[in-house]
């Protein structure tokens, strides 16, 4: 059983622990689910759902460029990222699931690539400069790219109110 933690900095940590919600919730505070488009539809994200708009959550530009690599959104995610195995079919049990032992080398040499481009180190063979480019591109979308903001809504006789900030 496990999942892959990409903190702040960075790094990678493959933690073998029962995959539930109560451990991705130890990871990264209240949860949002990141849905990744990869062929299989085999992996799910996991973020902070206030991490971004908080103000104080750092940008994980390494967990972000992992998600968007995975078929994840072009946008910046704040605060540890995990990743984990999906199963989207209906079935009694969750649809978080351990990663696979070969799911796992595969995003392991993802983060490899990843940060070794970013670092730019060109050596990795299975990284083209197309790839890299794109790399680079979003690692500066995810780098400037404008916090969002929220906007808050009230009840009111007539249906809903923006509050104003």
């Amino acid at each position: 059983m496990s999942l892959i933690v990409v903190d702040v900095v960075g790094a990678l940590h493959v933690r073998h622990v029962p995959v539930t919600a109560e451990t991705i919730r130890a990871e990264v505070g209240d949860w949002d689910i990141v849905r990744l488009d990869e062929p299989g539809n085999v992996l799910c994200g996991f973020v902070s759902d206030t991490g971004l708009i908080d103000g104080v959550t750092p940008r994980n530009l390494v967990g972000s460029l992992m998600l968007m690599s995975c078929g994840g959104p072009r946008q910046p995610f704040a605060g540890p990222v995990v990743i984990t195995g999906w199963d989207p079919s209906p079935s009694d049990e969750s649809e978080i699931r351990p990663l696979t032992p070969v799911i796992a080398d595969h995003l392991q040499m993802m983060h490899r690539c990843i940060t070794q481009t970013l670092a730019g180190d060109h050596t990795c063979r299975s990284c083209t400069p197309r790839w890299r480019a794109a790399l680079a591109e979003a690692a500066e979308m995810v780098r400037t790219a404008p916090t969002p903001g929220i906007q808050i809504f009230t009840p009111t006789a007539d249906g809903w109110a923006e509050v104003p900030q």
